[in-house]
C-alpha cells in the first residue's frame, strides 16, 4: 500500500516511507496536534482483515507501552480507522518515537565491521533494553539488527515487539503459529520449544557476532537451512583481532543449551560492562555447551568473506530427540532475514511444530490448523480414559517439518465399556451316599439270649458257632462248630 499524504485518526499526518518490514510499513510523520516528528508504523492491507495479525500488531503496542526504558523505542500511540478509496479499507496503525539514525542492518551493510568498541556498545545497550524487558516478563523472540535502531547520538533503541511472548498475554494465534527469522533464531525456538529470555541473549550473541566477524555465523539457501544450522552447527572462529575476552563472552552467549548461557538481558548486560572494565570472564567449564573462539590463525576472517566449507558440528541431545520426532511447543514460520529496505520476496517456510500447542484441544480444530500450515493429517484414535473423548493426545512428528508433510494426530477416544464377568456355574449336587449292609462274618446265626448258647463263643454278636447269635450273654457250647 503506498498511501501518500493522508492524516490518520486526524492527528498524524504521512511524510515519507521509511521501511518495509513483514507485516507493514514505517512512516516518518507528523502529529498534528503535538507538533513533533513521529514514526508511524501501518500494518499492511493485506493483514488488516486478519484478525489474528490485527492482534499481534496491537500486541505489540501493548507491549511495548509497558516498557519504558531509554533503549526501547516509545509508543505514543495505536489506532485503527477506515481508510483507502471510499472508506472501504480497514487501516491499524502504531505512532511512536522516530530515531533519527539506522538500523544496525543498515549500518552493517555500509561498514561490514563496526570494530570491538562499538559492538561492544551496541551490545550493552541492546541487553539493557532486553533487561528491562525481561524484567517485565516479555521475551522479545525476534532480536535481529533490522529491529535495533542506532541514533546519531549514539543511542540504541530496540523496536518491534509485534510477535514478544507475555506471561500475561493471551496467545495471538489458534495455530501458534509465529514469524521469526532464521539467522538470528535460537536452537530451542528452531527444535520447537519454548523461547525464554535465553532465546532473546542467544539472538544478541548472534549479533555481536556478525559485528565482530563482518558476516552472520549462519548462512544457506533458505530458512530451513539456516534454522538446522542453529541446531546442530558450531560456527566458524572469530577474527584472530578479536580479543580473548570478547571470544568468551560471544561464546558463552552462542550455547546451544540456554542453561549454559547468560541467562537474560540483564546477565548479558553485566558481563559486557566487565569486558569493558577490562575483567576477564570466567573460562567456561570443561564439558559445558559454552563455545570456545580459538584465534584464528590469520586474519584472512576478518575480512567478511564466505565461511570455509568445513564447520564442526554439534547437536544437543535433548534437541536431537525433537527432531527425531519429539514434543515441542509453536509452529513457527521462518523467514531469511534481509538487510535491504524493502522486504524481499519470501523464502520457503520451515515449520516447526510444538506438541504442547496442539494436545489438549479439539482433534477438528487442529486437523484445521495443521491443514492451513499446508500439512496433511492423519488421524489415529488412541482408547483412553484419562482425556476428554475427542481431545488430541500427541502430534507426531513434532519439530521441523515442511509443508506437505504428513502429520499423525493422536486423538482420545472411549475405551469400551467393561465386560460384566459370568458367573460359573453351581456345582452339581453329591449323590447321597447308598445304604451299605453290614456284613456279617461266619455265616447266619440265631440270636443269643442271656443264658449259654447251643455253640461257639459268643461276644454278643454271636461271631461263631451254628446257633450262636446276638445275645447279650456269654456262653460255650460244645455240641459241633458252626459253619
Amino acid at each position: 500500500m503506498q498511501p501518500g499524504v493522508r492524516l490518520l485518526g486526524n492527528r498524524y499526518e504521512l511524510g515519507s516511507l521509511l521501511a518495509t518490514g513483514g507485516m507493514g510499513q514505517v512512516w516518518r510523520a507528523r502529529d498534528t496536534l503535538l507538533n513533533r516528528a513521529v514514526a508511524v508504523k501501518l500494518l499492511r492491507s493485506e493483514f488488516t482483515g486478519d484478525a489474528t495479525f490485527v492482534a499481534r500488531f496491537r500486541a505489540e503496542a501493548q507491549h511495548t507501552a509497558v516498557l519504558a526504558h531509554r533503549n526501547i523505542a516509545t509508543v505514543y500511540d495505536y489506532g485503527e480507522a477506515a481508510g483507502g478509496p471510499g472508506g472501504t479499507e480497514q487501516l491499524a496503525y502504531l505512532v511512536m518515537e522516530l530515531v533519527e539514525g539506522e538500523s544496525l542492518s543498515d549500518l552493517l551493510a555500509r561498514e561490514r565491521r563496526p570494530g570491538v568498541d562499538r559492538t561492544l556498545e551496541i551490545l550493552r545497550q541492546t541487553a539493557a533494553a532486553l533487561a528491562a524487558a525481561h524484567a517485565a516478563g516479555v521475551v522479545h523472540r525476534d532480536v535481529k539488527p533490522g529491529n535495533v535502531l542506532v541514533g546519531r547520538d549514539g543511542i540504541v533503541k530496540i523496536t518491534d515487539f509485534g510477535i514478544a511472548w507475555s506471561a500475561s498475554s493471551v496467545p495471538l494465534t489458534q495455530t501458534g503459529q509465529v514469524v521469526g527469522t532464521a539467522h538470528y533464531l535460537a536452537p530451542e525456538q528452531a527444535a520447537g520449544g519454548k523461547a525464554g529470555p535465553g532465546s532473546d541473549v542467544y539472538a544478541l550473541g548472534m549479533i555481536g557476532y556478525e559485528c565482530l566477524a563482518g558476516r552472520r555465523a549462519f548462512d544457506g539457501d533458505n530458512a530451513v537451512q539456516i534454522a538446522l544450522m542453529q541446531l546442530r552447527d558450531v560456527p566458524d572462529p572469530l577474527p584472530a583481532d578479536v580479543p580473548e575476552n570478547v571470544r568468551r563472552l560471544i561464546g558463552r552467549a552462542l550455547a546451544k543449551d540456554p542453561a549454559d548461557r547468560f541467562a537474560d538481558g540483564a546477565a548479558f548486560r553485566a558481563a559486557v560492562d566487565d569486558v569493558l572494565a577490562g575483567r576477564m570472564l570466567t573460562p567456561p567449564p570443561v564439558g559445558s555447551g559454552t563455545l570456545t573462539f580459538p584465534a584464528a590463525v590469520g586474519a584472512a576472517a576478518s575480512d567478511g568473506s564466505a565461511p570455509g566449507r568445513w564447520r564442526r558440528r554439534v547437536l544437543v541431545p535433548a534437541l536431537a530427540l525433537v527432531l527425531a520426532g519429539g514434543a515441542g511447543v509453536a509452529a513457527l514460520q521462518l523467514r531469511a532475514d534481509s538487510t535491504q529496505p524493502v522486504a524481499a520476496a519470501d523464502e520457503p517456510a520451515l515449520l516447526v511444530l510444538s506438541a504442547d500447542d496442539y494436545v489438549g484441544r479439539p482433534v477438528a480444530e487442529v486437523e484445521a490448523d495443521l491443514g492451513a500450515l499446508g500439512l496433511a493429517v492423519d488421524r489415529v484414535a488412541e482408547e483412553t480414559g484419562a482425556v476428554a473423548p475427542g481431545l488430541v493426545t500427541r502430534i507426531s512428528p513434532a519439530g521441523a517439518v515442511s509443508p506437505g508433510d504428513r502429520i499423525a494426530v493422536g486423538y482420545a477416544v472411549s475405551p469400551p465399556p467393561p465386560v460384566a464377568p459370568v458367573p460359573a456355574p453351581a456345582p452339581a449336587p453329591a449323590p447321597a451316599p447308598a445304604a451299605v449292609p453290614v456284613p456279617v462274618s461266619g455265616g447266619a446265626a440265631d440270636p443269643g439270649n442271656s443264658g449259654p448258647g447251643d455253640a461257639g463263643n459268643g461276644n454278643g454278636n454271636g461271631s461263631t458257632g451254628e446257633a450262636g447269635g446276638q445275645g447279650n450273654g456269654k456262653g460255650k457250647g460244645k455240641d459241633k462248630p458252626g459253619k
